[in-house]
């Protein structure tokens, strides 16, 4: 445990549960930011991003930990974000069927004036989907606020996959850990 305050520029309730216990205090205060990026590669992409979440906490909370982060799922040169709607989950969905795919997930820490932002990657093979898998999967609500239609965790359309899980998730725990901890011993 980290005996620091950690302020969670996210909503997200996989990265809240990934990071509990970890903080002796873990305050969530997502940004609400417009998402854009001028970046062309996955990883600098989530970078960005992250970056961009961390919105003004990092000024607001200059004594405590400030984490933001971005995920992303790249397949064939393009980003699978989050769903607009369960007609778009099934499209990501079917396009990936049978076949592999990236996930970035960038992050982005501050403390006392000093921002450190990295990422960390995962590879990804999905099962080969009917329609009706699809279906029942979308139907379920839970591809819907989750980058590329889908939850790891769900354990329903991964088939295998090289890399971190938590990254996957949505938050490389480790890399994340490790940069707290470099930001602490250098105040």
């Amino acid at each position: 445990m980290i005996n620091k305050k950690l302020i969670l520029a996210s909503a997200s309730p996989r990265r809240r549960d990934l990071l509990s216990g970890l903080f002796t205090q873990l305050i969530i205060m997502p940004q609400d930011v417009e998402e854009v990026y001028s970046a062309d590669l996955p990883r600098e992409i989530v970078m960005e991003l992250a970056r961009l979440k961390l919105g003004n906490l990092d000024k607001e909370y200059y004594d405590d930990l400030v984490l933001a982060s971005d995920t992303i799922v790249w397949f064939n040169d393009q980003i699978f974000g989050k769903p607009k709607n369960a007609e778009e989950a099934k499209i990501m969905l079917q396009a990936m069927s049978g076949l592999e795919h990236e996930v970035y997930t960038g992050y982005s820490v501050a403390y006392k004036g000093r921002i450190i932002t990295g990422y960390d990657s995962a590879q990804i093979k999905f099962k080969q989907l009917n329609k009706e898998q699809i279906d029942a999967y979308v139907e379920s609500g839970s591809p819907l606020d989750k980058a590329g239609a889908y939850g790891v965790q769900d354990g329903i359309v991964v088939d295998s996959y090289t890399g971190s899980m938590e990254t996957i998730m949505g938050l490389p725990v480790q890399k994340v850990i490790w940069t707290c901890e470099e930001l602490i011993s250098n105040e």
